[in-house]
């Protein structure tokens, strides 16, 4: 995946300290997309948010479409990051598959609740044939997050779907996309735990990986 350094648009920066202000652009373009969506956040809402100047904002990005762009690429990394970490942590060793499989749907689900208006206006922006086309590397995100579901249950002799890998970027790609169709509709939100309950069954049934009653607790990551 190229850098951030080398999307179109993002201006290069080659001191320390324009690399934190443009961190800093980011961290709080994340919140004021999260917030309003594309449409309804400006320049100076970012700036503000960031304690820094609509100058500060143009001497890094050419304009708000390249500094969304640097946004997507940014919120990717950190989701491959995290995707690679989470399944290397110690407490799947001694949990049921099928809590680690609720952790990682109810972490998507918080991801994309958290960041509401961020992935609204990804898709508003992509419908509309706005913008850069985002979506393969959010497909490679999945793909990706996929594939390492698939080599932990192999590990563990887990999980009676045929092509065992494509199945389990099929289940996830399917929960993401309930995730959008609730998020884009705004609702229904029913009870949240209903919720990832209901989509982790789901999963676990046509991924072939027994319940046990694990979906009865809570996942660890969640345990006081």
């Amino acid at each position: 995946m190229e850098s951030v350094d080398q999307l179109d648009g993002v201006l290069p920066v080659n001191q320390a300290r324009s690399r934190d202000a443009r961190d800093r652009l980011l961290q709080a373009g994340e919140r004021v997309f999260a917030k309003l969506g594309y449409d309804a956040a400006h320049v100076t809402d970012i700036a503000s948010a960031a304690g820094c100047s609509v100058g500060s904002f143009y001497r890094r990005f050419r304009d708000k479409e390249a500094f969304f762009k640097a946004l997507h690429h940014r919120f990717n990394e950190r989701n491959l990051e995290n995707s690679a970490r989470f399944f290397t942590l110690p407490q799947w060793q001694s949990e049921p598959s099928a809590v680690m499989v609720r952790a990682l749907i109810e972490g998507t689900a918080h991801v994309m609740k958290r960041n509401h208006g961020f992935f609204r206006a990804l898709f508003q922006r992509s419908l509309a044939g706005a913008g850069a086309d985002y979506w393969p590397q959010m497909r490679a995100g999945t793909r990706r997050q996929g594939e390492l579901l698939a080599e932990f249950l192999a590990a563990r002799g887990e999980g009676t779907a045929e092509k065992l890998s494509e199945a389990c970027v099929f289940a996830l790609r399917s929960i993401d996309g309930a995730l959008v169709h609730r998020m884009l509709n705004d609702g229904p939100y029913v009870d949240e735990e209903f919720v990832i309950d209901s989509l982790s069954r789901m999963a676990l049934s046509y991924l072939g990986i027994p319940d046990h009653g694990a979906l009865n607790i809570k996942s660890p990551t969640k345990r006081k």
